[in-house]
């Protein structure tokens, strides 16, 4: 057997001696089957031509676009876009996913009036077109890519911003490490959904959110969830708007159904938590009950305790309420003894007021004339002080003589003194001294014996 056309053409005999033995009529029927084989073969070349010149664009969109610390897909797609629109095909970019957690643009072109998906940031495809990838999905048959594994990418790392997490995938699965550029590390490395998945650090927040709305753990079925499609000309981000998918109806049954259930499911676990929670406040209730019954039966044996106590307390109280009236009288008399007390006091008080009132006027009158003696006497003593200036310094004069004529007296009177000194000494010597007192002694004891009328 050979092959006519390329490994996907229709195949014809390779012995030809079967040829030598047809008739005219199986020759003729033989020929008209290799025509209607050639031309199968040459429409399928040429659809083998143009997938061929779409794969190599996304290739080389693939390897010219690198790809960096928290770049998107956006631009990547956007450039095979523009290579596509340049070289005449109609093609969109399609982004879809979920804005919350992670979104994906693709590039889909049209040949032969099959919109077809391409993915430069990936380099991959799809062996069927955009619409029966969407039916699949819906009917939950995720479509295997076909993914180009001879080229390879570029990647930026900054290491100021990569994780470490990131950076060791680089390190254990770059074919290469290039020579760094302004800082950055370049890997050259097989980027493909694959090694996103194992590097991509909110890859779990995007699973749940597919499983929150029934899909399976598979990032192909964010195409199910558009976010935007842009035409060339404007972007579009009404689903109902969009080229290629007005009028669609993207939701999965399947996953709805699987929505449900989880929601269900989850709606059942929270019911057998509250179930189990219930249970649990019922049990720590009867025990409360049970505790309770216990402190009722306590507290009514303390009620009766206390009523006891209650009574001798009312008659205590009662006691002390008469008491109390008692000292209430007295203190009531005390009271109104006070305030006449306190009246008297009011009187006295008025009185003392007026006496206080009478005095202070009295005494502002005599200070008044007082401050008028004082002027009177200032005025005076100037005057005085003035007429007496030449008093003092003529008593100074005076002074001085008189103290000279004291001294005179001092000197005379310690001269008389020293004489009659001198005298009494020869005085209280002198024979005569001694006989005239022996003479008084005598004289005086005959006094005292004989003492007369008029003694």
């Amino acid at each position: 057997m050979i092959m006519l056309g390329g490994r996907h053409r229709y195949q014809i005999p390779a012995d030809r001696a079967p040829l030598d033995r047809m008739t005219t009529t199986t020759t003729s029927g033989y020929l008209e089957a290799r025509l209607v084989i050639f031309l199968v073969n040459e429409e399928c070349l040429d659809l083998n031509d143009g997938s061929r010149r779409l794969n190599r664009l996304r290739r080389k969109v693939y390897r010219e676009n690198p790809a960096a610390t928290r770049s998107t897909s956006r631009g990547t797609a956007l450039a095979l876009w523009r290579a596509f629109t340049k070289k005449g095909f109609c093609s969109w970019c399609y982004e879809f996913g979920f804005a919350g957690s992670i979104t994906h643009t693709v590039t889909i072109v049209e040949t032969d009036g099959v919109p077809q998906i391409h993915d430069a940031f990936f380099n991959l495809t799809y062996p069927l077109g955009f619409h029966d990838v969407l039916d699949a999905l819906r009917d939950g048959r995720p479509v295997a890519a076909k993914n180009e594994i001879r080229d390879r990418k570029i990647y930026l790392s900054d290491p100021a911003f990569e994780s470490e997490a990131m950076v060791s995938w680089l390190e254990a699965n770059a074919d290469r490490e290039l020579d760094p550029i302004d800082g950055l590390r370049r890997f050259e490395v097989l980027w493909n959904l694959e090694a996103f998945i194992a590097t991509f650090p909110g890859i779990e927040a995007a699973y749940e959110d597919l499983e929150e709305r029934g899909s399976p753990r598979d990032l192909r079925f964010l195409m199910l969830h558009p976010i935007e499609m842009f035409d060339g000309k404007k972007s579009h981000a009404d689903p109902s708007t969009m080229p290629l998918l007005a009028g669609r109806d993207l939701t999965s049954p399947l996953a709805a159904t699987r929505a449900a259930v989880r929601r269900v499911s989850r709606e059942l676990v929270f019911e057998r938590e509250r179930s189990t929670e219930k249970d649990a406040a019922i049990y720590r209730l009867e025990g409360e009950r049970g505790a309770a019954q216990s402190d009722l039966a306590a507290a009514s044996t303390e009620a009766r305790r206390l009523g006891d106590q209650i009574v001798q307390l009312r008659a205590a109280l009662d006691d002390e309420t008469r008491r109390f009236a008692a000292e209430r009288q007295t203190l009531s008399r005390a009271l109104t003894e006070a305030e006449a007390q306190a009246i008297a006091s009011r009187v006295e008080t008025a009185a003392l007021r007026a006496e206080l009132t009478q005095a202070r006027a009295e005494w502002d009158a005599e200070s008044d004339g007082w401050e008028r003696d004082m002027a009177s006497l200032q005025a005076a003593a100037g005057l005085w002080i003035e007429q007496s200036s030449q008093a003092v310094q003529i008593a100074r004069s005076e002074l001085n003589a008189a103290v000279s004529e004291g001294q005179q007296v001092i000197a005379e009177r310690d001269r008389l003194r020293t004489d009659l000194a001198t005298r009494l000494r020869a005085w209280e010597n002198s024979p005569w001294r001694k006989f005239l007192a022996f003479f008084m002694r005598a004289r005086g004891k005959s006094a005292w014996k004989a003492p007369t009328s008029g003694n």
